[in-house]
């Protein structure tokens, strides 16, 4: 269940990344599910971590897994001993030693927590705390006082709102370094992320984020107005996603801040030479990919600790090391959800393991590596979160299509507009090759189109069939 269980790992494992107990996912359950096994009809679209739980937990008993998982178990070392794989483990106390010819490693890349420090910090007298700690607001014990959320992703905007409402903290600072451009949950009435399709990707980006920034303006008003200040455009990063922040922005209950100059006591000062008085500091400044099991000749070839950068075809092969060794997971989508990320690399490792596809040769596969950093670096804003970033969509059909399961058009003439205008939720990367799913045409079909996408759609159709009709009439 990873972070979605709210109970166990906060009692028996407290450095385990845990969402706070008020969470509801930022991705639709359209495509935050897996590729056959869709959610209720009856959950909401953006599911809490109880549905998330529950999902879970079904996903487990329904592909009778429960019976090949082993709990309770923690991993020492990862070692390569010839053409095999030694993974030392501690179970109850007992350690023992397992070879195996193929290893996945789905740690994932929200590992080690990221503790900034500031000048003056040692000054400071009340409490500091990363997010991977909070719960809420009562049981962490933030009520009535002064808060200061540090970042602005997910979990600062999260952090931030659930410290006013159910901490009575007035008013919650909230300091960036960067800015963020902020999305809510629904746009015009749909789930935000549906609005990613390959219509959409089709437009070059740097056109694609003015549509997008402009929209954002028309539903939020500009960001600079709120304090958000980007610094990067809006398709540069993954846009931050809360359905309540900007209610709480209008009447001061959260007030945004630049980033912090220096700490003198319980006094922050900001770069903007603002001060306040503060007695909490909850630090959302993300993660760092951590692989301590790893052997050093694996993971020196593979990580790169300062930049957070990682050395992997298609962000789950290391070309040196070869197709034994899978990462999964080590990927942050730029929309959407990494479930059915990780399950088509997961597919994809599956059928290599088999022996049913190949990797491309190591030459070719260090300069696809080479290619997509540097578009990566023109494309996406400089920080450690965006070294490992990717469009979903494109991602999994690039995946995909390597084992046979990138949908065609040609092949599903009845789905090919929702493929084209829809993001069609996960079961599209099921219509077709290993795998392929009875259902994955019914639950294709189940994903809202949103208007503006087919309204666009149609309207590039009637365009081109009077492109068509014009030059017909010339010629004939």
């Amino acid at each position: 269940l990873g972070p979605w269980r709210q109970t166990l790992p906060m009692l028996f494992c407290p450095g385990l990344l845990v969402v706070l107990s008020c969470n509801y996912s930022n991705v639709s359950k359209y495509n935050y599910c897996f590729s056959d096994f869709p959610f209720p009809d009856d959950v909401v679209d953006h599911p809490h971590n109880t549905d998330m739980q529950e999902y879970i937990e079904s996903y487990v008993d329904h592909f009778k897994l429960r019976q090949h998982i082993q709990f309770n178990t923690s991993v020492i070392s990862v070692r390569r001993d010839s053409d095999v794989w030694v993974i030392q483990t501690r179970r109850h106390g007992s350690e023992s030693v397992t070879r195996v010819k193929n290893v996945a490693v789905a740690t994932g890349h929200h590992a080690l927590p990221k503790m900034p420090s500031f000048p003056g910090q040692e000054t400071f007298s009340g409490e500091i705390l990363h997010s991977v700690k909070y719960n809420d607001a009562v049981s962490n014990g933030i009520v009535n006082k002064k808060p200061l959320v540090v970042g602005v992703g997910n979990s600062g905007l999260d952090v931030a709102v659930d410290l006013f409402t159910r901490g009575g903290c007035k008013p919650t600072l909230l300091s960036t370094r960067s800015g963020a451009w902020v999305v809510g949950n629904h746009v015009f009435n749909y789930a935000v992320d549906l609005y990613a399709c390959r219509l959409f990707l089709l437009i070059p980006w740097r056109i694609g984020t003015r549509i997008f920034e402009v929209m954002m303006k028309l539903l939020n008003g500009n960001p600079y107005t709120h304090g958000l200040n980007p610094t990067m455009r809006a398709l540069q990063a993954q846009p931050s996603v809360s359905g309540s922040l900007f209610f709480h922005l209008r009447r001061n209950n959260v007030v945004v801040k630049p980033n912090v100059k220096r700490i003198s006591g319980n006094t922050v000062v900001f770069t903007d030479d603002t001060s306040a008085e503060v007695d909490t500091i909850v630090y959302c400044t993300g993660y760092k990919i951590d692989l301590p099991f790893l052997d050093d000749d694996v993971r020196t070839v593979l990580l790169d600790d300062e930049s957070n950068d990682v050395h992997l075809y298609k962000n789950v092969f290391c070309p040196p090391v070869g197709p034994s060794l899978a990462f999964i997971g080590f990927v942050q989508p730029a929309s959407g959800g990494i479930v059915n990320m990780s399950e088509t690399q997961a597919r994809w490792f599956a059928q290599v393991a088999l022996g049913s596809v190949s990797l491309p040769s190591t030459p070719v596969m260090e300069q696809d590596i080479a290619a997509e950093k540097e578009y990566a670096r023109e494309r996406y804003f400089k920080s450690t979160r965006h070294t490992i970033q990717r469009d979903p969509i494109t991602y999994n059909d690039e995946v995909a299509g390597f084992f046979g399961a990138r949908p065609q058009l040609w092949r599903h003439p009845l789905l090919a507009y929702r493929l084209i205008a829809g993001s069609c939720g996960s079961a599209q990367w099921r219509l077709q090759g290993p795998g392929k799913w009875s259902g994955a045409p019914k639950a294709v079909r189940s994903i809202p189109v949103t208007s503006l996408m087919a309204a666009t759609f149609w309207l590039i159709v009637l365009l081109l069939v009077y492109l068509f009709y014009s030059i017909y009439s010339l010629l004939f």
